[in-house]
């Protein structure tokens, strides 16, 4: 009877699905391309500025071919540990779980993959819903108990379990094959720590595309101003800081006519304390470098970061350029909707950053918008760098109370294959490029975007507050590294051998 509705189901979304086909690659086990699975198994120089076809497009789509076992499981439940969101609007997970079909794409992908993938394995999946999932899933692991089989904890959560040796490294769980496409090859292998790796990203979930940043822009704003194409800048290498800064000044307007500018007016970019790190990252530019063990070693004191830091501080402290909603918090309900996605919204600024998951709220914008990756330090730079929403981004984590490690690799790696047909191409193609995009050039920025992405361990971990260090820039609106580095430099050394010395104790 399974296989009797998925089939029927299959057919009910197939026309959908079939309109953005020549779109989206099924990626073959064989296919050799391995980075970047997080958008359906892209190129292999994952870092070349999205030259190449990220989102591995072809005229005949692929079957795809993954290596598990034929296995019964005899009607077990598979629990899955994920975020509920919170204010009812921000980052509510999505991607795991659908108890029937709705007709959103995401949703009806997800049933379809999850019916398939209970029909294989004789297995019920069922979700466990939680606002903050770290001290559930912290909960359950100390207790011995195997009340779930995977989580999908937050990247600074995913850190914390490292550190506390409560989950698994996935290189020893059978069957999970990272170097096949459906995985994010330079994700995963940037998270790796003395050549372990306990939290992935992939085809498997949504939620790292979500959290990567990005600038959405308001075209009708661009051409009220005079202001040079900024696809073209892009393409052109010319995509800058001062640039961006610049735009910003001249967009900048006191509506009102008080002599204040507020959140009611008229802004060149609306963001948060949290950008300065976004724009950091954004030059290239690292806290953390793995030595030849593998092993995070810290790279942050140059010159070069001196000269990042003042450029990206010195916008951010531009009271005539931009606006922050944390500098706001207590005086709206929702800061993160009311200062900076209604401002944007509502055609009152210039540039939006923020993470992708903001990109389907504008979906009723009056304005015309674009996306645009975040731009270069200067133009001697070879390429353009995405940073990740480190506290939204999710992995996949296997706790060590797992009890059936063969039954829990099958099912995830299959999980993972089957989303490239499903879950991705609703997300990627039908969502992002054709339902939420209004130009074919958002659609290339989004290539470019998920291509360069960079994970910095220094944010991943977080150790000693090394996010702090960047906000407390802008808070501040002044750079004084040479001071704070020499502070905090002695204790993110400890930090970073604790962590070390933890995950050798482990051992997992």
């Amino acid at each position: 009877m399974k296989r009797i509705v998925i089939c029927i189901v299959c057919l009910s979304v197939v026309f959908c699905l079939a309109m953005v086909s020549s779109c989206g690659k099924e990626s073959s086990a064989d296919s050799g391309n391995q980075n970047d699975g997080v958008i359906a198994g892209d190129n292999e120089n994952a870092n070349d500025g999205g030259e190449n076809d990220e989102t591995g497009k072809t005229e005949k789509e692929e079957k795809i071919i993954y290596d598990v076992p034929e296995m019964d499981c005899e009607g077990y439940t598979f629990n899955v540990v994920v975020r509920e969101g919170y204010l009812g609007l921000h980052w509510i997970t999505v991607d795991m779980f659908a108890a029937e079909q709705n007709a959103d794409p995401i949703n009806d992908a997800v049933y379809i993959r999850n019916r398939i993938l209970e029909d294989k394995f004789n297995i019920d999946i069922a979700e466990i819903r939680k606002d903050d999932v770290l001290p559930f899933i912290q909960k359950i692991i100390q207790s011995g108990s195997d009340d779930f089989d995977v989580a999908y904890p937050t990247m600074y959560g995913a850190a914390t379990l490292i550190q506390k040796g409560q989950i698994l490294d996935l290189y020893g769980v059978p069957y999970l094959s990272f170097d096949k496409p459906w995985w994010d090859k330079t994700a995963n292998d940037s998270m790796t720590v003395g050549h372990k790796l306990y939290g992935a990203a992939g085809n498997i979930t949504t939620t790292t595309n979500d959290a990567t940043w990005c600038i959405m822009f308001n075209k009708d704003l661009y051409k009220d101003y005079n202001l040079d194409d900024p696809y073209q800048q892009v393409t052109d290498g010319k995509w800058t800081l001062d640039v961006f800064h610049e735009n910003c000044r001249a967009v900048t307007k006191d509506l009102n006519g008080d002599g204040v500018l507020t959140p009611e007016d008229q802004w060149g970019a609306v963001n948060q304390h949290e950008c300065a790190y976004a724009l950091f990252a954004a030059s290239g530019q690292k806290i953390i470098e793995k030595d030849k063990d593998d092993l995070p070693a810290l790279a942050l004191n140059n010159d070069r970061t001196v000269s990042v830091l003042n450029k990206v501080i010195d916008f951010l402290s531009d009271g005539n350029a931009q606006i922050k909603a944390d500098d706001y918090t207590g005086k709206y309900a929702d800061i993160w909707k009311e200062v900076n996605i209604d401002t944007f919204n509502e055609g009152r600024a210039l540039y939006y950053i923020s993470p992708i998951e903001s990109v389907k709220r504008m979906r009723d914008m009056e304005a015309n918008f674009g996306i645009l990756p975040l731009p270069k330090y200067d133009e001697t730079q070879e390429q353009y760098y995405n940073a990740f929403q480190y506290g939204n981004a999710t992995v996949m984590c296997v706790p060590v109370t797992a009890s059936d490690l063969e039954r829990t690799g099958a099912i995830l790696e299959a999980w993972a294959a089957e989303s490239v047909n499903t879950l991705t191409k609703a997300y990627y193609e039908i969502n992002l490029k054709s339902k939420y995009s209004r130009d074919d050039e958002s659609a290339d920025m989004l290539d470019l975007i998920f291509s360069t992405r960079v994970i910095d361990q220094g944010i991943f971990f977080n150790w000693s507050g090394m996010l702090d260090f960047f906000t407390g820039f802008s808070q501040k609106k002044s750079v004084e590294f040479a001071s704070k580095y020499e502070k905090d430099e002695p204790k993110w050394i400890k930090a970073i051998e604790k962590t070390i010395a933890a995950i050798e104790e482990n051992n997992h």
